[in-house]
């Protein structure tokens, strides 16, 4: 896992009583270098204390460990049971109960992601799938996600044989069309926990209960050699987010590079794990024509990729864009043109860039990338139906049932293995009804 230095450890009480919560922490705590003791176990009613001690927290961010680094870890038994999780909270005092929902084990279990109507109501496209999520917070720090930039503490869920067992296992019963299942957290980045952690390893011991059914690590890091050895590593599939230089060095504080995460990817392959990459989000700096074709051939020197997406920054608005990221790191066409867009695009989950000047971006990508390979599958990531309508013969792709990085159909091969009510992703053309 990744060498953390956290400032602080919390352990909640109830997970010293289960003996495999209370190893698995052992465990992480060891790969640290830090001794058990020097935690803080609390119980539920000092859940305020520990949160508000933990916000007072200011980062050295002159030290050579990236401030990301430093955030606390706080290892939770993830409430799973109805009436456990039916428990009322106390009272905050202080304390966001978001924060406070986290700390305790709250942890959403399972995330219908994509709904179509969610995705009709957005105008969106992307493929409906029930996702799995065991932890809150991140060491990578990019500067877009609200946890990465400013949370100060990643909450672990520790119990998670109940989890597979009570959650995972039910979920794949109940949902018989998904055949590829996402492990992802909530803002987090478990692959940078493992081995030590030993989610993946659990689940893929799940997956492999059921035919043909396949899991997910979605990663912007370089954490991998656990993969090598891991039991059941035929159900895996490996997707890597990737950035442009500025990216790597301003945007995304905390993560590995581009060059390092693509070499990741090339030892997964040599073992025989499928590879997939997604330029989510494609952040338009100013000189990012150079930089993405940079990053795309360096791709393709190393790695055969099964799938390529695009998908530019978005899901904000102009000012927020201004909070997150510094505005003279960007393209000035691109500031200008969020600037004169603000408010028509304020409630789109599109902006801030108007839709003219992502589709230059994508053109550009798409174009790059066939210098390289003229055949391997292109998307456009969570992007609008009238975006996906203009561009679908340059992608090469059917909206309504595209190959991607981690759809819910999509097995290694790519191979799509369409059933019921997961045979379409959530497009539906514009122009007609219903």
């Amino acid at each position: 896992m990744y060498q953390l230095k956290p400032f602080g450890v919390y352990i909640l009480d109830t997970v010293t009583g289960d003996p495999d919560s209370l190893a698995r922490v052992e465990r992480i705590l060891a790969a640290l270098d830090l001794p058990l003791g020097t935690a803080r176990i609390f119980r539920a009613d000092e859940a305020t204390e520990v949160i508000r001690e933990v916000s007072a927290w200011v980062p050295d961010k002159e030290s050579a460990v990236p401030w990301q680094h430093q955030r606390a870890l706080v290892f939770t038994k993830i409430r799973i049971d109805e009436a456990d999780r039916a428990a009322p909270l106390p009272l905050a005092k202080g304390a966001s109960e978001a924060s406070l929902r986290n700390v305790l084990g709250y942890l959403q279990l399972v995330r219908d992601t994509h709904a179509p109507a969610d995705d009709e109501h957005a105008n969106m496209v992307c493929w409906n799938t029930q996702d799995f999520g065991v932890m809150h917070g991140c060491p990578h720090g990019c500067q877009y996600c609200g946890v990465g930039k400013s949370a100060k503490m990643t909450v672990i869920g520790t119990n998670l044989e109940e989890y597979m067992e009570k959650v995972v296992g039910p979920t794949i019963e109940a949902h018989p069309a998904q055949k590829c299942f996402r492990l992802l957290g909530w803002g987090a980045d478990i692959a940078t926990f493992e081995p030590e952690y030993g989610a993946f390893e659990l689940f893929l011991a799940k997956l492999a209960e059921y035919e043909d059914r396949y899991g997910y690590f979605h990663t912007a890091g370089d954490n991998v050699d656990w993969i090598r050895d891991v039991p059941n590593r035929d159900r895996l599939i490996g997707v890597w987010s990737l950035t442009c230089k500025t990216g790597e060095e301003v945007v995304e504080p905390g993560s590995p590079t581009n060059a390092q995460r693509i070499e990741a990817a090339r030892k997964c392959q040599s073992w025989g794990l499928p590879v997939r990459f997604k330029f989510k989000p494609t952040i338009p700096v100013r000189n990012w024509r150079q930089e993405y074709a940079q990053t795309i051939a360096t791709i393709f020197r190393e790695t055969t990729p099964e799938s390529i997406g695009f998908c530019v920054l978005m899901w904000m608005t102009f000012d927020q864009l201004c909070k997150k990221i510094d505005p003279d790191l960007l393209d000035p066409e691109f500031v200008v043109g969020a600037r004169q867009h603000a408010e028509e695009l304020r409630d789109v989950r599109t902006g801030p860039f108007p839709h003219e000047l992502r589709a230059t971006v994508y053109r550009f990508l798409i174009q790059e990338v066939r210098k390289h390979d003229a055949h391997v599958p292109l998307y456009i990531s969570t992007e609008s139906r009238e975006m996906w309508e203009e561009l679908k013969g340059e992608l090469g792709q059917n909206p309504g049932s595209f190959v991607c990085g981690c759809n819910p159909i999509q097995a290694p091969g790519p191979r799509m293995l369409p059933s019921g009510v997961l045979s379409r992703s959530t497009y539906r053309d514009a122009r007609r009804p219903g």
